[in-house]
């Protein structure tokens, strides 16, 4: 989050950079999660891009690779390029479905940021026409 907060940070926030930085690289003083609310959708958009991005990626690989189910229970009586075929697809496999798990997440917690906006913004035109 540290990372995505440094990407989507605007020239503004230079003060901040530092501290990002040093979150990014895990070599911050203090252990606490740094947090900047008034970019957070940004960094959350980002991180979903990233993930579509790389889903997309991983569908293209395993997509080219074609369907392999060997039984690798065995792998001595295997021939070990097709051993290390399906281990990389089994890992393909396995990241994608982390980070589908991940774009779900990040979509609904997008969409609850967007929806607490909106609720504000009623919130604030109801007061507004309260005193008109």
């Amino acid at each position: 989050m540290a990372f995505a907060y440094l990407v989507v940070s605007p020239p503004s926030m230079s003060r901040q950079f530092e501290e990002m930085a040093a979150a990014a690289s895990n070599k911050a003083t203090s252990k606490k999660d740094i947090k900047y609310p008034e970019i957070e959708e940004d960094a959350l958009q980002f991180i979903l891009d990233s993930c579509e991005s790389s889903i997309s990626k991983y569908s293209k690989f395993l997509q080219a690779s074609g369907e392999m189910d060997l039984d690798v229970t065995n792998p001595k009586q295997l021939n070990r390029r097709l051993f290390l075929k399906q281990l990389a697809v089994d890992l393909c496999t396995s990241e994608r479905r982390i980070l589908y798990r991940s774009q779900y997440i990040l979509r609904r917690r997008l969409r609850d940021i967007r929806s607490g906006e909106l609720k504000a913004l009623n919130l604030f035109d109801g007061l507004k026409n309260l005193f008109k």
